[in-house]
């Protein structure tokens, strides 16, 4: 069995409109239709974020580990959004709030940073259907 407050069943907590939170609310199709289809389009957001992680590679042309994550790519035909850091001072600045230094390759996958080339394309190779 459950332990219930005596408190909460005398006084139940209430919502801005007044009325307790278990009291039955009415709704017409119309609302209903609404409401699952708002449901079913976060279902399908949320189901694409776990099967697509967002992807950035920030890089500088110049740096020959950045040149192999690149050559990698471009063997399996693949790509993913690239930001310089050598052209773009703000990409710098992104780079450096999101991982904490400067340093390049670095793959950006939902926010976390994972640096070395060598680690990236590993995880490029496990994960073939992600980007």
């Amino acid at each position: 069995m459950f332990d219930i407050d005596p408190a909460l069943i005398e006084n139940p907590p209430y919502i801005e409109s007044g009325r307790p939170l278990d009291t039955p609310i009415y709704m017409n199709q119309q609302m209903v239709a609404v409401m699952t289809e708002d449901y079913d389009a976060q279902r399908n957001q949320v189901k694409a974020c776990a099967e697509k992680p967002v992807l950035t590679l920030y890089i500088r042309h110049t740096c020959p580990y950045c040149q192999k994550v690149m050559a990698y790519l471009q063997s399996v035909n693949k790509t993913i959004p690239t930001k310089d850091i050598g052209k773009d001072p703000g990409a710098a600045d992104e780079l450096i709030k999101v991982g904490g230094k400067r340093q390049v390759p670095c793959l950006v996958i939902n926010g976390k940073a994972k640096y070395e080339s060598s680690d990236i394309i590993k995880w490029l190779k496990d994960n073939p259907k992600k980007y």
